[in-house]
């Protein structure tokens, strides 16, 4: 009889033990199980989503760099060549046209990651700070692309330039470089060349060749008008969010302000609210002491 009390205790405690064990991983399951807040979730996604666009942008700029490289090549190349070579700067022109279109994309997709640090104000740490960080150096390192572009283009445009007086030159006429660009732009090249005394033939192959150049100086400072819109609709764009973000901050700035004015009224309330009570009490003592000394003098003074 002892022997299957004994036993019975045994399988009881086994199995509160089993019961405690079940109910200890039911507990770990359900922390395990339990689904991460919508909110953390999201951030979270946000976030990812955001360096995933970053890196997107920054391999957009290294096509964009190679692109560069390319067009300077192909610039210096056609300005080594003796005459003007209409299929390398008909193809030069259009690289160059790419890369402005490119360049567009580029700064339009830009344009929106700077719109959209609106929603994120920038504080000394955490996401917000590290988002407007990593859109500052894309900005900066898209105006050093397009900066480097634009200089490359202007010294080309030069050198075209020289290469038409260096024509001129051959032919013993003295040109200024004024009087190249007002030729160029008005279109009378042909002034510049029918005093040079060659052969039909050649002096039509000398004005092709210098007509070649022009048209290639015409296009190229289309072109540069078409980048420095682009310089000024990024520092348009820059400026204005840069203006945006202030009022954002001052305004976290002011509500973090009248935040914990608001704490400080509220535990000065706290402590007049105790001063008040305090004072209560004490006047109750003091009263009740007086009403006490009262009686005690009433009694002493009453003969009986």
């Amino acid at each position: 009889m002892v022997i299957r009390d004994r036993l019975f205790e045994m399988q009881q405690l086994i199995g509160i033990e089993e019961g405690k064990q079940q109910q200890q991983s039911g507990v770990k399951n359900e922390q395990a199980a339990r689904p991460v807040p919508i909110i953390d979730r999201r951030n979270k996604e946000s976030f990812e989503q955001f360096m995933t666009d970053v890196d997107e942008i920054r391999h957009s700029m290294m096509t964009l760099t190679m692109d560069r490289e390319a067009i300077r090549i192909e610039q210096v190349e056609s300005l080594a060549s003796g005459a003007a070579d209409t299929v390398k700067t008909r193809r030069l022109n259009e690289h160059v046209d790419q890369f402005i279109l490119k360049a567009r994309a580029l700064r339009e997709r830009l344009g929106k990651a700077n719109a959209n640090l609106a929603n994120f104000p920038e504080c000394g740490y955490g996401a917000g700070r590290a988002r407007h960080e990593q859109i500052r150096v894309l900005n900066m390192s898209f105006e050093t692309i397009m900066l480097k572009f634009n200089e490359e283009q202007i010294e080309y445009k030069e050198s075209a330039a020289r290469k038409i007086v260096d024509y001129m030159r051959k032919q013993n006429i003295e040109v200024s470089d004024s009087q190249i660009h007002s030729a160029i732009e008005s279109g009378n090249l042909f002034q510049l060349t029918r005093n040079i005394h060659l052969g039909v033939h050649a002096k039509k192959a000398l004005f092709e060749d210098v007509k070649s150049r022009a048209t290639d100086i015409l296009v190229i400072e289309k072109q540069i008008r078409e980048i420095s819109e682009l310089f000024l609709d990024m520092h348009m764009m820059v400026a204005q969010q840069g203006e945006t973000i202030e009022r954002i901050e001052t305004s976290v700035t002011n509500a973090q302000e009248y935040a914990a004015k608001a704490d400080r009224n509220v535990k000065s309330a706290v402590v007049l609210r105790r001063r008040g009570r305090k004072g209560k009490i004490i006047f109750l003592i003091v009263g009740m002491v007086l009403i006490l000394l009262a009686l005690v003098l009433l009694k002493f003074l009453s003969p009986f």
